[in-house]
Formats: C-alpha cells, sequence, structure tokens
C-alpha cells in the first residue's frame, strides 16, 4: 500500500513543479514585455518528448546514458513523495529531512554523470562545473534545512517539525528559521540553475552542459528531474518555516504549496530575470560566505533554542 500512496505523492508533487515551471515563464514574460508561453506549456514539452525518438552517441557508455536520467528522475520524485508524505502525517521517517536532502543531491549527481557518459567535452566540461557547483551550494542549504528541522527536539523529522509549529507557531518567527530561510532563499537560484548560477547548463558557453547530447524521453526524464528536484527543495523548506496552525493537515500542507511557490518566485524566477550570470569562482566564493554564513547562524540559533 505504501509505495502505491508514495507514487501517487509523487504525480502530485510532479503535477506541482511543471506549474510552477509554467508560472516562472509566464511572469518572466510578462517582466520582460512578453506574452509568454501558456502556462500548461512545461505540460506540452513533456508529452511532446516522450513522444519522440532518442539517439545515443557513438562512443558513450549507453547503459549509464540511458539508465542515469530515469534513476535521477526516481530520486527526485521519491524525495517530493517523502515530503509530502511526512507534512500530511502518511510517513514518519526518523531523519526524513536529511533522506531527502540525500535523494537530492543523488539526483544532481546522476543527471551530471549521465550527461558526461555521453563523452561529448560540453558534458565533461559540465561535469566539472557541477561537482564544484553542489559543494558550494548544497552544504549552506543542508544545513540551513536541518537547522531549521531541529526546533523544539524535532531533530530532522518533517513531521516532529510541524508538530512543532502547530503548538508554537511558524518557525520563521525564530532567529534560526528566519536566518535558516534566508540561507535557502540565496541558494535556491543554484538549485533551480537559472542565472545568476546556471555554470553547469550556460547555453551560451556549453551548449546547456550535461543535457547537450539528450533527446526524446531521456530529456524528459532530466527536465523532470530537474523540475521536482527545486520544487521539493521550496517545499521543504517551506514545511519547516511557514506551517500555520490550522488545524487539518490538508489545509495546512495547502499552506505550505502556497509558501514554496512563493519562495520560488522570490528566489528563482525575479533572480533570474534581473540577474546578471556569474564565473564558478565567483559562485563558490558567494555561496562559502554569504549562505553559509547564514545557515552557521541559523544553526547555533537552533542550538541555542531561539
Amino acid at each position: 500500500m505504501l509505495p502505491v500512496i508514495l507514487l501517487a505523492l509523487a504525480a502530485v508533487v510532479a503535477a506541482a513543479s511543471l506549474v510552477f515551471d509554467g508560472l516562472d515563464r509566464k511572469i518572466r514574460a510578462r517582466l520582460q514585455a512578453r506574452v509568454g508561453p501558456p502556462l500548461l506549456q512545461p505540460f506540452y514539452d513533456i508529452i511532446k518528448l516522450l513522444g519522440k525518438s532518442w539517439i545515443a552517441p557513438r562512443g558513450s557508455a549507453k547503459g549509464l546514458f540511458t539508465a542515469l536520467p530515469l534513476l535521477a528522475l526516481a530520486f527526485s520524485a521519491l524525495a517530493g513523495a517523502v515530503t509530502l508524505a511526512g507534512a500530511v502525517g502518511l510517513l514518519e521517517l526518523p531523519g526524513d529531512v536529511v533522506i531527502v536532502y540525500s535523494l537530492l543531491t543523488a539526483s544532481s549527481l546522476s543527471l551530471l554523470l549521465g550527461g558526461a557518459s555521453s563523452g561529448n567535452p560540453y558534458a565533461s566540461i559540465s561535469l566539472s562545473r557541477g561537482v564544484s557547483t553542489l559543494f558550494a551550494f548544497k552544504l549552506p542549504l543542508l544545513v540551513a534545512t536541518l537547522a531549521a528541522s531541529m526546533r523544539g527536539g524535532a531533530w530532522f523529522s518533517i513531521a516532529r517539525a510541524l508538530e512543532v509549529q502547530r503548538a508554537r507557531g511558524p518557525t520563521l518567527l525564530t532567529i534560526s528559521g528566519a536566518t535558516a530561510l534566508l540561507a535557502i532563499l540565496a541558494g535556491m537560484p543554484a538549485e533551480g540553475e537559472v542565472t545568476p548560477f546556471d555554470v553547469t547548463t550556460a547555453e551560451t558557453e556549453i551548449v546547456s552542459g550535461f543535457m547537450v547530447e539528450y533527446s526524446g524521453p531521456l530529456l524528459a526524464f532530466v527536465k523532470l528531474a530537474k523540475s521536482i528536484s527545486r520544487f521539493t527543495t521550496a517545499l521543504l523548506a517551506s514545511i519547516l518555516t511557514l506551517c500555520l496552525p490550522l488545524g487539518n493537515p490538508w489545509a495546512e500542507v495547502t499552506v505550505c504549496w502556497l509558501g514554496a511557490l512563493l519562495i520560488m518566485l522570490l528566489s528563482i524566477t525575479l533572480t533570474a530575470t534581473f540577474v546578471a550570470r556569474v564565473r564558478v569562482d565567483q559562485l563558490a566564493r558567494f555561496f562559502w560566505r554569504i549562505p553559509l554564513l547564514l545557515s552557521l547562524i541559523s544553526l547555533a540559533a537552533s542550538l541555542s533554542g531561539w
């Protein structure tokens, strides 16, 4: 029964992530005085790609090239399902916050390795950049998220973090929660691979990086895995910091979904619209200074009970 529930929740998270992609593209277009694509364009794109054929480059490690995008999608979908299941009380795993972040990181690495297995030099450059980027922004995001999930003895549990917020109010109103959310907002553009932190997929430099050789259903898996990963990161941050005690788990989760959309609009849409790109070394310096400092302050405040 549990696998069926997780599969259904993964489908819900996938649909929500594509809806945000449509909102993101529409709002960016409006801010740039364009009409933009339809709201459901991401759904049309995925369906169209699933109906096309795909090609494995000559000289590629075909097994890895074809299997890793599907594995990345499975990792990100499971992370989204576990997050949502913990939020509505259907699943309570000790340390599920750590489990979710491990799955999201595994998804990102799978995509990078799958692209590099094509043998394309642009994909190899993307792998090098991607590993550096992951180390730069994943640590601040992880520390900030762990700090937000430690309030009141929740100790990295989504369900217990929600119980604490129902009893004491949103974690955002604490020093640790506020600084944790600021650190996550600063790191989300890198999670979403949008400007100014799109160094792993920069079209003008490395022709979309690890995605350069993917086509058809494999490209659909890549795009869907990326979409689910960034939405799950925002949803987890919203659940841990913005929960309102409404007395109904589904109503509370609905508020958290709206909070996740707000987090993504502020950190991804507006940033990608108004900020220019940066170099890899600038990206690393930024994340090791500001988001990491904010996340460490949040962790110290959480350990001190603030």
